[in-house]
C-alpha cells in the first residue's frame, strides 16, 4: 500500500498542509478557521451546489475563485478565505439566495454577516414548495447515498428546477427516516407524525408508523425500523421501543441476559445505549456502513 502523501500549502499566510484527498474546506476546519456552508454535511460526499464556500486561490500572480468543499490543493499554492474579492463573490451568492428564499433566516444572518440586508434582485414566480429550497441537494444525496433508497431527487431544469418524488406521488422507497427534514438547512423540508403516520408534506410523504410495543406511542415506520436493527444490530426487543422507553427496555434486557440487577455495568451500559441509539429513530443518516 502507498503511504499517503501530504501537500503543503498556505492558508490564511500561515503554512499548513493537507493529506490525500483532503478539501480546503477540511484543511480549514482542522485549523479552526470559518467558511461559510449551506450544502456541506459530513455524512454525504461534497457538492459544491451553494458556493458559499468560495475561497481564492493564487498561483504566483494569477489566481482564481474555487469552491472550497471540493478543492483540492497543490504544493505551495496560497490560498485566502476572506479576502475582499472573496466577500464581494458571497456577497452576491448570498444575494441571489435571498432574492429566492427572503424568508430563512439562516440566509438572513449569513447576510448580515456580509453587510446584507435585502437583495436587489426579485424572484419570478415559483412553485410553492422552493419558497424555502436553495436546492442544496442535502436531502436528496443523504437518501441517496446514506439512507440508500433514492426515494427523491431533482425535477425540471433552469428556474422552475425543484426537489420531488418520481411522478410526483408518494414514493414506494421512502422509508419515512426523516433524514431529508434533518439536513435540510433552510427547513424547506418537515415532517409530522399525525393520526399513527409519518407525512412529510412537501414530498407528498404518508407512511404508517409503529407503535411502542411499552408505551404504545406511533414512533418509527416499519422499515425504517427494520433498517436500524439491520445496520446496528440491536435486539429486537430494543428495536420495537420508542426512545422514551429504551433506557429501561435496555436494562431489562441486560439484566435478563447478564442475569444480574442494579449493577454499575447495567446502569453505564444503559446509558451509552441511549447515547448511541436515541437519535438514530429519526436521523437515518447517523448510523452508516455496515
Amino acid at each position: 500500500m502507498l503511504a499517503s502523501q501530504e501537500v503543503s500549502f498556505t492558508l490564511n499566510g500561515e503554512p499548513v498542509w493537507a493529506r490525500t484527498g483532503e478539501t480546503v474546506l477540511a484543511v480549514a476546519k482542522r485549523h479552526g478557521i470559518h467558511i461559510p456552508t449551506l450544502c456541506h454535511h459530513e455524512a454525504v460526499a461534497p457538492y459544491g451546489a451553494c458556493r458559499l464556500c468560495t475561497v481564492e486561490v493564487f498561483w504566483g500572480k494569477r489566481s482564481k475563485l474555487v469552491t472550497s468543499c471540493i478543492y483540492l490543493p497543490y504544493e505551495n499554492e496560497r490560498v485566502e478565505t476572506d479576502n475582499e474579492r472573496v466577500r464581494r463573490a458571497r456577497r452576491m451568492i448570498l444575494e441571489l439566495l435571498l432574492a429566492r428564499c427572503p424568508e430563512v433566516k439562516v440566509i438572513q444572518d449569513l447576510g448580515r454577516e456580509y453587510d446584507l440586508e435585502a437583495s436587489r434582485f426579485q424572484a419570478g414566480e415559483r412553485d410553492s414548495r422552493s419558497e424555502r429550497c436553495i436546492l442544496c441537494g442535502l436531502c436528496v444525496r443523504v437518501c441517496a447515498e446514506v439512507v440508500r433508497r433514492h426515494a427523491i431527487g431533482f425535477a425540471n431544469r433552469g428556474v422552475e428546477r425543484i426537489v420531488a418524488t418520481p411522478f410526483d406521488s408518494s414514493p414506494e422507497e421512502c422509508i419515512g427516516c426523516g433524514a431529508c427534514v434533518f439536513v435540510c438547512p433552510t427547513g424547506a423540508l418537515h415532517y409530522e407524525d399525525l393520526n399513527g403516520e409519518r407525512v412529510i408534506a412537501e414530498l407528498k410523504v404518508r407512511i404508517p408508523l409503529v407503535k411502542c410495543r411499552a408505551c404504545g406511542t406511533p414512533f418509527a415506520t416499519e422499515e425504517h425500523i427494520a433498517g436500524i436493527q439491520q445496520r446496528l444490530r440491536i435486539p429486537q426487543e430494543l428495536a420495537e421501543v420508542c426512545p422514551m422507553c429504551r433506557g429501561v427496555e435496555h436494562r431489562n434486557v441486560m439484566e435478563k441476559v447478564l442475569g444480574f440487577r442494579r449493577s454499575k455495568f447495567v446502569s453505564e451500559s444503559r446509558g451509552k445505549a441511549l447515547v448511541e441509539v436515541h437519535h438514530l429513530d429519526m436521523s437515518a443518516f447517523r448510523y452508516q456502513g455496515e
